[in-house]
């Protein structure tokens, strides 16, 4: 069985439920896909685009993304309401929300899901946040801001927790992938790391210069947690930037459709949009997973 990624599929956008539904019908049914958030917080078009990717792919893995729990047609009273109605749509009609194991013998390996959010640098020092000139510190333009509602603080935390009593009883010794919606580390969010700040470039050439992605973009504790499970790929969404990268021995993959301008202005990545082959029985990818392991 190979294994596929995306996330941010943001079918809300006719050009990207469209792309959903010219998915091959018949290039993928022995295999699985990881979708690393973001479809829709209409629940209606979340559990449609579900179904679709069902009847192309054997397996479909999920975790939400904050577009998944916004709460803005009064379904729920918060989030984690809303994060509750997502996850029993997904038991019901057979979508993976908790660790799997694909394939047998030395070719098996665990596909498991983190559930996560971001850090804001005011609620504690596992921020991925980094100053940035010019910006506006209260990110007024994030909708989250106005969408998401939590009933208690620190839900990164809670998340986290619960992973951890999903990752518990993992057995040790076989390769393993994991996946969030959110970041893990903060060198993922920039095209060069360390970033250099120039305000007089960052007038000329960013869209936005107030708004500042490393408040929301995640959390240092996920990448604690992948690390724990011994995770040697680790797939994410959430910054419509694609990334492949290994930073000290795990290969970190965002691979996004993003919305269609970002497409369009090649954004998110040149050329047209497919996605991406991560791993596959017998490939050096998998050699490498099995080593670490």
């Amino acid at each position: 069985m190979r294994i596929y990624s995306t996330s941010d599929l943001h079918v809300d956008f006719e050009p990207n439920s469209r792309w959903v539904r010219n998915l091959s019908l018949s290039d993928f049914t022995d295999d699985a896909l990881i979708v690393a958030g973001d479809i829709s917080d209409n629940l209606q078009q979340l559990e449609q685009t579900l179904f679709e990717l069902q009847k192309r792919f054997s397996l479909v893995f999920f975790v939400p993304g904050n577009h998944d729990l916004w709460v803005r047609r009064k379904e729920c009273p918060n989030s984690l309401a809303k994060f509750e109605l997502v996850t029993n749509l997904c038991r019901q009609t057979g979508i993976e929300i908790k660790p799997q194991r694909i394939g047998s013998g030395s070719e098996a390996v665990w596909v498991v899901p983190l559930l996560s959010w971001y850090v804001q640098p005011r609620e504690g020092k596992d921020s991925l946040f980094l100053h940035k000139p010019g910006e506006d510190p209260t990110n007024r333009m994030w909708s989250d801001q106005y969408f998401v509602t939590w009933p208690q603080k620190n839900i990164n935390r809670w998340f986290l927790d619960r992973n951890e009593q999903e990752i518990r009883n993992l057995p040790a010794g076989q390769p393993v992938i994991s996946f969030s919606h959110f970041l893990p580390r903060q060198e993922l969010i920039f095209h060069k790391y360390p970033p250099v700040f120039d305000p007089e470039l960052i007038k000329k050439y960013d869209r936005n210069p107030a708004f500042n992605f490393s408040r929301v973009a995640g959390s240092t504790l996920l990448d604690e947690q992948l690390r724990s499970i011994g995770s040697s790929l680790h797939i994410y969404g959430h910054q419509h930037r694609n990334r492949d990268r290994i930073i000290e021995g795990v290969r970190y993959i965002s691979h996004g459709l993003g919305y269609p301008n970002e497409r369009e202005q090649e954004l998110t990545g040149s050329g047209p949009y497919a996605l991406k082959l991560i791993f596959e029985p017998g490939s050096e990818l998998h050699e490498n997973q099995r080593k670490r392991a």
